[in-house]
């Protein structure tokens, strides 16, 4: 038996066994504003005296730049991209924002959420030429030191365009640095300023706050969800393969999973999404 498998059964049981220890009758937050900031009780509510459910689950996949450079691992053109969308509508997908998935806004295993990393410059033509053309909302994880900066990267305008868009706005990193147990130990300031600072920029950038961090690499460590939480985040995603569950006791909101499409790995993602939606 799988650990994976293990441990939905001991989360039943100790949902059998009756509230878990600190829950509270709070009711997941219903739909509110865009970009709503999280209240503690969000991010943490519980559904007390019932069964984990399986059944509302989520996919979240990950894209970076849209060249169209078949040497690059995680680069497509636009029709790829385009085309890798509307060969997961056709199984029946929907895709719902990230907002709607943290807050367990969803039912139903055909769920999806589109992320871009980065802040590449081709981000803004994906989201009016493919993502928007087909009714999905993505969001969009900026790290700020290149923003504005560089010939490769976005400018702030870009980035607040999309958040007017509807586009949530999240923090990775500050100069996407490996966020691990081993900056933390050889340079702290650096390891802070790859969660703190890039905090206070994102926000002061967007003018909302920014309560959702990804991982930079995907690369985490005990005490890096420790110093996200304390940075004031209520939620974050690493890269491993995963569902997000609408019922919160089943995820673990300082290490999302979220699959990361590559050139390489897009044929096995869509067979095992393909299987999902038989």
């Amino acid at each position: 038996m799988s650990r994976y498998i293990r441990a939905c059964l001991a989360l039943a049981l100790l949902a059998l066994a009756g509230p878990l220890p600190g829950s509270s009758a709070l009711q997941p937050p219903s739909a509110g504003p865009a970009h709503e900031p999280p209240l503690a009780a969000q991010a943490s509510y519980r559904i007390p005296g019932t069964l984990p459910d399986l059944a509302d689950r989520a996919f979240v996949l990950c894209w970076h730049s849209f060249l169209g450079q078949a040497d690059i691992p995680t680069d497509f053109s636009l029709a790829e991209l385009g085309s890798q969308l509307d060969e997961l509508l056709a199984l029946g997908y929907r895709f719902i924002s990230l907002e709607d998935l943290v807050f367990g806004r969803f039912s139903g295993g055909l769920n999806l959420v589109a992320t871009l990393d980065d802040g590449h410059r081709t981000v803004p033509a994906a989201y009016a030429k493919v993502f928007a053309a087909r009714g999905i909302l993505p969001s969009v994880f900026v790290y700020p030191a290149v923003l504005g900066m560089t010939t490769y990267s976005m400018k702030a305008d870009d980035v607040r365009s999309l958040r007017d868009s509807g586009c949530l706005v999240g923090v990775h990193g500050y100069y996407h640095l490996f966020v691990n147990e081993q900056l933390y130990r050889s340079d702290r300031a650096a390891f802070e300023r790859e969660i703190f600072t890039a905090k206070d920029k994102v926000e002061a950038l967007t003018g909302l706050p920014a309560y959702v961090y990804a991982y930079p690499f995907g690369a985490l460590s005990p005490i890096s969800k420790t110093e996200v939480e304390r940075a004031g985040y209520a939620f974050a995603f690493a890269v491993r393969r995963g569902f997000v569950f609408a019922d919160p006791r089943l995820n673990d909101p300082y290490e999302l999973p979220r699959s990361v499409v590559t050139r390489d790995n897009w044929q096995e993602l869509f067979a095992f999404l393909h299987r999902n939606a038989r």
